[in-house]
């Protein structure tokens, strides 16, 4: 870790700790559902609950990242999701009884955790550049996402088994405790300087967060390259939603597997995810081609659902996983270097949530279009393998040849210079 700056390390080990606390969280409230109400839709509503805030108040939360100091929003959303969810763990421990009337709670809960986390993460991502080197930048954004896959496997390994041992109360204390440590370690990171201007009235500052939210959406759309990026970005996840989707039909129809290949296929993702956020640190700091590199490992990850649509072996499939987790992580963190990189401070955190709203809203739509195509196309599992994969080797093709495209991800552009 000496190859980062103390303020850094303080920021990313506090997150790793509430990234861990988190996944309790989804799991504890998943599982008590499932108990309570045996209902599959309130499952669903519990984590669209968590996600749909992104998607409304995301554009906000990040305006709200340049206006305000992003140290201080981080220690405040760490401290709010602390004190709800404590506060739900200790009501459950009073009413420990899996009743439908607790459901509400954890819907309202996780609602709240998703418009904090629409702070948070523009804020995240916007004070990283401020907290490490520019050539340091990549290596920064690959170990953020080491965390995150290393949270997530842990996380999801783990559980299910501490549920069962201690229930869903211990497991929302567990989380407000992540909580609370990573605010404590944020807090420990010198403030930084925001260019807040102190309005008249509620009125007055409700209508300058709106015209600095819509500049942002202007400042990406007069700019052809971020544009590209961001709807390739957002392309890819569209389409490769219904691969996820389907995912537990192919095992058991195309490719006559038990359903432990279904675990083991997310698992070769997440590993290959890990490695891939390992190789893209240092390959982002090194090479000037980054747009060409961006390209191949979207034009990858449909090759690798044309191979998974053509396989018939389970074994084959978990080689075309682990090469599309590889290349998804490797492709977070070009587009979170590059954005960090070639954004003025003063419009980075509006620009990322731009990034985090387009990425997250296109995933449940990627989804219900999965569900659509599984119902109508239940006997041609690879063919609809085959066409997500087909259009995300265009999306490629199509992304390297909008103007502006390649030169936003050219590594020696500034900032100020981006097209």
């Amino acid at each position: 870790m000496a190859f980062f700056s103390r303020n850094f390390v303080l920021l990313w080990q506090g997150q790793l700790v509430s990234q861990l606390g988190n996944q309790a969280f989804l799991i504890a409230t998943a599982l008590f559902t499932i108990e309570a109400t045996g209902s599959a839709v309130l499952v669903a509503a519990v984590m669209m609950a968590s996600t749909l805030p992104l998607v409304i108040v995301g554009p906000i939360g990040g305006t709200m990242a340049d206006r305000h100091s992003r140290r201080n929003l981080l220690v405040l959303t760490d401290l709010a999701r602390a004190f709800t969810v404590g506060g739900l763990g200790l009501f459950l421990l009073w009413r420990p009884e899996a009743a439908p009337s607790h459901v509400a709670l954890i819907i309202a809960v996780a609602a709240f955790g998703g418009a904090m986390g629409s702070v948070f993460s523009p804020a995240v991502q916007a004070l990283i550049p401020e907290l490490v080197p520019h050539d340091r930048l990549a290596a920064a954004n690959s170990l953020n996402q080491i965390s995150i896959q290393t949270s997530v496997l842990a996380g999801q390994a783990l559980g299910g088994v501490l549920y069962v041992a201690w229930g869903a109360p211990v497991l929302l204390l567990l989380d407000a405790a992540s909580f609370a440590y990573g605010a404590a370690a944020t807090w420990l990171i010198p403030p930084d300087a925001a260019p807040h201007v102190a309005a008249a009235g509620i009125r007055e500052a409700m209508s300058q967060y709106v015209v600095q939210t819509r500049e942002g959406i202007v400042y990406v759309w007069r700019r052809s390259g971020m544009v590209a990026v961001l709807g390739t970005f957002a392309g890819v996840n569209f389409l490769f939603m219904p691969v996820v989707v389907l995912l537990p039909l192919y095992v058991r129809d195309a490719l006559k597997a038990g359903p432990e290949w279904y675990g083991f296929l997310l698992a070769g993702s997440g590993a290959g995810a890990l490695a891939g956020a390992a190789v893209a640190g240092a390959l982002f700091s090194r090479v000037r081609a980054a747009a060409l590199l961006v390209t191949g490992c979207v034009a990858g990850i449909g090759m690798s659902v044309l191979l998974l649509a053509a396989a018939r072996r389970p074994e084959a499939a978990l080689a075309s996983f682990v090469a599309i987790g590889a290349l998804s992580s490797a492709i977070n963190v070009g587009i979170l270097t590059t954005f960090q990189a070639r954004l003025p401070s003063y419009v980075r955190g509006r620009v990322m949530a731009l990034v985090i709203v387009l990425s997250t809203a296109a995933a449940p739509l990627g989804m219900a279009a999965g569900g659509v195509m599984g119902d109508l196309w239940r006997e041609s599992l690879p063919a609809v393998f085959a066409g997500c994969g087909a259009a995300i080797v265009l999306l490629a093709v199509a992304a390297s040849r909008v103007s502006g495209f390649s030169e936003l991800l050219e590594r020696q552009r500034s900032a100020e210079s981006v097209p």
